[in-house]
């Protein structure tokens, strides 16, 4: 396999959602309190996941959407199962953003692992589903910037995976880059792998465990921690 670029999702790749999630649990608490929703807040926890997972079903199939659009829907329908009427507001959003800014750090091994691939003089970027704003402070945050050579933002580039337009906006910033050139890792079959895949580019899944997928969205390897990229990739 003759590499010469490695293109990153971040959120779930190069953090864990699970190392954020008291932290945004706070911030689910706050919005219940605000709301006045009266159930236990499993409940509550339960039905922000199916809100959130029925609009990103929906949200799927468009080319390009915002974030702060999902997530302000999402807010309304969490509000809606509990009889509370409210228009849709961006407090999930700014939540996120928020515990972004409070709580995330990079797996175990990134740094090591990042320098070693840029030494290895491959170009690497990240490729995230993310809105400019909530990117920008994240990315600070992370203090990853070093290593890459480029970043792209479905915002940026009005295309969110697993649409091809993020995938070429990326490519573009590397003349000379061809899909077939590159390992794409992410933690999001659906999202990260179908994209890639369908370009013809090396696909990693990062996950606790493999999962069964279909084969539009099977990856090329799944690792568990990010340090056995350099087992996959020829130095």
């Amino acid at each position: 396999m003759a590499v010469r670029g490695v293109l990153f999702d971040l959120g779930g790749t190069l953090f864990r959602y699970r190392d954020v999630r008291e932290h945004f649990d706070g911030m689910l608490r706050e919005l219940a309190a605000e709301h006045g929703l009266d159930a236990p807040f499993d409940e509550i926890r339960s039905a922000y996941r199916e809100a959130m997972a029925a609009r990103m079903a929906a949200y799927h199939e468009r080319p390009y959407y915002l974030h702060r659009e999902l997530f302000s829907e999402a807010h309304r329908d969490l509000l809606a199962r509990f009889g509370v009427e409210a228009p849709a507001g961006d407090a999930l959003y700014e939540g996120q953003r928020e515990v972004g800014l409070g709580a995330v750090e990079p797996r175990a091994g990134v740094h090591e692992t990042l320098a070693a691939l840029r030494d290895r003089g491959l170009h690497l970027g990240i490729v995230s589903n993310i809105d400019d704003d909530q990117f920008e402070p994240l990315w600070a945050q992370m203090g990853l910037a070093a290593y890459f050579h480029a970043t792209t933002t479905s915002e940026e580039a009005r295309s969110c995976k697993p649409d091809p337009g993020i995938y070429h906006h990326a490519l573009a910033k590397a003349p000379g880059l061809a899909p077939a050139d590159v390992v794409f890792v992410g933690d999001s079959a659906p999202h990260d792998v179908l994209g890639a895949r369908r370009l013809g580019m090396t696909t990693v899944l990062i996950a606790s465990r493999p999962p069964e997928l279909d084969a539009a969205m099977r990856p090329d390897h799944v690792i568990r921690e990010i340090p056995e990229l350099l087992e996959i990739i020829p130095a």
